[in-house]
């Protein structure tokens, strides 16, 4: 099984077509679009307060991922993401691979990022190992102030890189692409706090 950082998630086998991540919007998903738009788990992955978590199967799949899912508030999507197949192979060549290739569309759609972490080639010959002992690492950030948002921009951007554990009990590698709304952030704060009000412990982003 996989993980989007601490949200178990099934593997998706199937995927049709490698069409652009950001036409319409990421793999034809839209920041803002009601979930019931698209073909979805009937149930959510998770829940915290008023946010929901659900798989979904975007109607144009891109072939570097095969895991999609979205955050929504009242039944909006607020966050959209992508991860790539589980790689098992030591140097983590198609993981790095898949950041590689985002890295280049999302500067030439965004401009420089923010952060960008370009020593994790250099993790050392085990990079699965590394990636799990350090619990994942985002790699590329991009956060748009209120003067650089315009209307095919979200409100940020992530990419991450983690490891994992396989069904057969070794280590895997993956990438995965982040698209916040705006309002992500404050929405995901309250829910903490309702969760620490109610007395629940607060689930890890």
């Amino acid at each position: 099984m996989k993980y989007i950082p601490t949200v178990l998630f099934t593997t998706w086998l199937a995927l049709c077509g490698a069409a652009s991540a950001f036409a319409a919007g990421a793999f034809g998903l839209e920041l803002g679009a009601d979930v019931s738009q698209y073909a979805h788990g009937e149930k959510p992955v998770s829940e915290r307060w008023q946010l929901s978590m659900y798989e979904v199967t975007p109607p144009s799949p891109d072939s570097r991922f095969d895991t999609y899912a979205v955050d929504t508030y009242q039944g909006k999507i607020i966050r959209i993401m992508a991860s790539s197949p589980d790689d098992v192979s030591v140097d983590g060549a198609a993981t790095l691979g898949v950041l590689e290739s985002l890295k280049d569309e999302l500067e030439k759609r965004y401009g420089e990022p923010s952060l960008s972490l370009d020593e994790v080639e250099d993790a050392g010959d085990d990079l699965r190992g590394y990636l799990a002992d350090a619990g994942g690492l985002e790699v590329l950030e991009w956060n748009f102030s209120d003067a650089d948002k315009k209307a095919d921009r979200p409100g940020a951007a992530y990419v991450f890189l983690a490891g994992s554990e396989t069904d057969g009990g070794g280590q895997a590698t993956y990438c995965t692409l982040y698209l916040e709304s705006p309002d992500y952030p404050a929405l995901s704060d309250q829910a903490e706090q309702m969760e620490r009000q109610n007395g629940e412990e607060p689930q890890d982003e």
